[in-house]
């Protein structure tokens, strides 16, 4: 029995060695449910799988990390309830998420008053670029910045017209409020803009519209399954003109809801999908060929654009919480001050106390849907 004792007491001293400060809480606001479920998942996988890899090599000073999870559904006020649950009542000191736009946008003043470092992965460029967001950053490439990339790849193959298709809803709206902005300083018009909603299962109207209009190019900006319809209808009504996706359509959703319609369409991506096409030299291939490797080990699936920006989040934060530990105000000051140049999955950014983001054009690269299967376009 004394010697029964004796082992047990050893196990429970290692265990308490391995985490002798309990845990850091850390909170995930993820749609897993809902509209962008597919995403929310996703990405909440992508956060655990990180985690779990710190916590299996010692956590943080001995400290276990915890994701505590909580479903926004994808609606903006279950995302600020899940928010003030995760900061007042579990005291998480950084949050990663939400997943969308409009979560985002209903987050980001309560988190900034409460001081709660927090990165999101919503897609618009109003998460960062519309005051105030001292404790908000964000993973995904600006909108500015993809849709910079397709108006860089249409002015050098000669295409000076396009027609913007966007869902009704923050993420849309703001990415057509960007390119009627940015596409004059690359020679590009606008010449039709129709919005639908993301729920919709047939956008056949809107391209009627915008067919009358004879654009050179097609842009659909949204996420979800409404890309993949966009291009059935499309290529249903015998428009031959190039489709152009957004930043968050590399992703196997859009080639299953899609189908052979995906054939040859653009968009601008993460390297994730085309790791294997770039060059030794390429300093993120490394990374994020190791990323994909345990994420398919793990979960058995290849992970997506999206994912990328779930897990450059995570990797981040950990970092901020390898070096300063569990301290609001100085995970901020870390994000903001010594992330600059850190190699991500979805580019190397460089974060600063005027771009909380940190992603431009050199991080995007081109991909085009052929024989079913994403090619880098060089």
């Amino acid at each position: 029995m004394k010697k029964l004792l004796l082992i047990l007491g050893i196990i429970l001293c290692f265990a308490g060695s391995l985490f002798a400060g309990g845990v850091i809480k850390v909170g995930g606001l993820f749609a897993l449910t809902g509209p962008a479920a597919h995403i929310g998942i996703a990405q909440k996988n992508a956060c655990k799988l990180i985690f779990e890899e710190a916590n299996a090599h010692g956590g943080i000073n001995g400290k276990k990390i915890e994701l505590i999870e909580v479903d926004t559904q994808m609606n903006p006020t279950k995302a600020l309830l899940g928010a003030k649950k995760l900061v007042e009542q579990d005291k998480v000191c950084v949050i990663i998420g939400p997943t969308t736009t409009g979560s985002g946008m209903a987050v980001k003043p309560y988190v900034n008053k409460m001081h709660v470092p927090t990165f999101m992965h919503a897609g618009s460029d109003i998460i960062i670029d519309k005051p105030p967001v001292k404790y908000v950053f964000k993973s995904p490439y600006r909108s500015s910045v993809a849709l910079g990339k397709i108006f860089q790849y249409m002015k050098k193959h000669g295409l000076k017209t396009y027609a913007f298709l966007y869902s009704a809803d923050g993420f849309g709206r703001d990415g057509y409020k960007v390119a009627k902005k940015l596409s004059p300083k690359y020679g590009v018009k606008m010449v039709a803009a129709e919005s639908f909603h993301r729920k919709d299962v047939d956008m056949t109207t809107q391209l009627v519209k915008v067919k009358d209009k004879n654009p050179d190019a097609i842009i659909a900006w949204t996420i979800g399954p409404a890309g993949g319809i966009i291009a059935k209808n499309k290529k249903r009504l015998g428009m031959k003109q190039p489709l152009f996706q957004c930043h968050g359509q590399c992703d196997p959703i859009f080639l299953k809801v899609a189908g052979d319609a995906a054939e040859g369409v653009l968009m601008p991506a993460t390297k994730i999908y085309v790791a294997d096409q770039l060059p030794n030299s390429d300093p993120q291939k490394k990374k994020i060929l190791h990323f994909v490797k345990i994420f398919k080990e793990k979960y058995g699936y290849y992970p997506g654009t999206m994912v990328a920006y779930g897990v450059d989040a995570a990797y981040l934060v950990l970092e901020a919480l390898k070096h300063v530990g569990c301290d609001r105000e100085k995970i901020r000051d870390y994000l903001e001050n010594k992330t600059y140049g850190y190699v991500g999955i979805s580019g190397i950014y460089k974060i600063t106390p005027k771009d909380h983001n940190g992603l431009g054009l050199n991080d995007v690269v081109m991909v085009q849907v052929v024989n079913g299967k994403w090619k880098l376009v060089k």
